[in-house]
């Protein structure tokens, strides 16, 4: 046998040298884990500050326009008959207004606070009513039968109802209050392809709940989404200039560009994103991202529209709020690769 004529690198220094360069290398980590932290600590209690004035600011909008409105509701029976539908209108559509702003508000208000402001909104919707009721009475058909005393009854089952609105309001949750708030929706679908196009989304938020087995069709810019309990559900939609939250969704397509993209509870499932920050995810896994590749007749005006750059995508940009190492991959998201991403849709 040949004579090998190699040679054997053996590590310069002592074992205490050694023992001493792994060591570092460890503290090395852990200072980049623990700067990381602070960074991580630093940004949520930027996002808290700016939580709290906005809940602030809410609070003091919400308050304003409910004396406000109480006021001009106290000063209804001053009114010419001839004016009253028109100010109980704009009364109703201040509310409506009142309303949409909270729906808007809800993912940063407290469940205290929200459920408050809910109650301020039944009761608002009642009284205006209750005052349009006396001032503009409905006409009824006149009989000579002996009256009875229902109305005084029926009265009273108005006002319990009002109550129990009121009450029912307080009982929900804030997913729940999200969407019954929500104009523009989908809830409770099974197995079926649902539509809607951009003269019923543009500018309006968007509820998807508690589907199975649909795909979704958002041709349009609608303002925000809100996504929910989604099971082996393939989404498409067009850009939005704020922000898509999605929770509790299983096996599922997402195909969606925004400017900012938050996940929650959510397994097994691709993304197809354009966002113009970066994708936050938590408590999820299984979850592969891709870039945007959906097309539609309107899309370049939709884009235009919402301002969303289409030049700027850090799809591959995710942030995992449950995963600290800064030097290693978290192991709750992938991205898909070329050869697996699904290039033309079939719709």
């Amino acid at each position: 046998m040949a004579d090998w004529k190699g040679t054997i690198d053996v590590p310069n220094g002592t074992p205490d040298d050694l023992k001493s360069g792994v060591a570092e290398r460890l503290q090395k980590r852990e200072d980049e884990r623990q700067t990381l932290l602070r960074k991580r600590r630093e940004e949520q209690d930027d996002l808290d500050e700016k939580v709290q004035d906005s809940l602030h600011s809410f609070l003091e909008i919400l308050k304003s326009e409910r004396l406000s409105l109480e006021k001009s509701l106290a000063e209804s029976s001053s009114l010419e008959r001839s004016k009253l539908i028109d100010h109980f209108d704009a009364l109703s559509l201040r509310v409506q207004k009142l309303q949409r702003n909270v729906s808007e508000s809800a993912l940063f208000l407290p469940p205290y606070e929200l459920k408050t402001a809910q109650n301020v909104i039944v009761l608002l919707q009642s009284k205006i009513q209750e005052t349009r009721d006396q001032l503009l009475p409905k006409k009824k058909f006149a009989f000579t039968k002996k009256q009875n005393k229902k109305p005084a009854l029926e009265g009273k089952q108005s006002k319990d109802i009002d109550l129990n609105s009121a009450k029912n309001v307080l009982s929900k949750s804030d997913d729940d209050l999200v969407v019954e708030f929500t104009a523009c929706k989908f809830v409770d679908r099974t197995g079926e392809t649902l539509q809607k196009n951009a003269n019923e989304i543009n500018q309006k938020d968007i509820a998807l709940v508690n589907l199975a087995n649909c795909t979704v069709l958002l041709y349009g810019a609608p303002s925000a989404v809100h996504i929910n309990k989604l099971n082996k559900c393939t989404i498409f939609c067009g850009p939005v200039p704020g922000s898509i939250f999605i929770r509790d969704c299983v096996e599922c397509t997402f195909v969606l560009a925004c400017q900012q993209l938050r996940i929650h509870s959510t397994t097994n499932t691709e993304f197809y994103i354009h966002v113009t920050s970066k994708a936050i995810i938590e408590d999820c896994n299984k979850v592969k991202f891709a870039p945007y590749n959906w097309k539609y007749d309107t899309i370049e005006e939709d884009y235009n529209s919402t301002g969303l750059s289409k030049q700027r995508n850090n799809w591959d940009k995710v942030d995992d709020f449950n995963w600290l190492v800064a030097d290693v991959h978290s192991p709750n998201w992938s991205v898909i690769p070329s050869i697996d991403r699904v290039t033309s849709w079939k719709l």
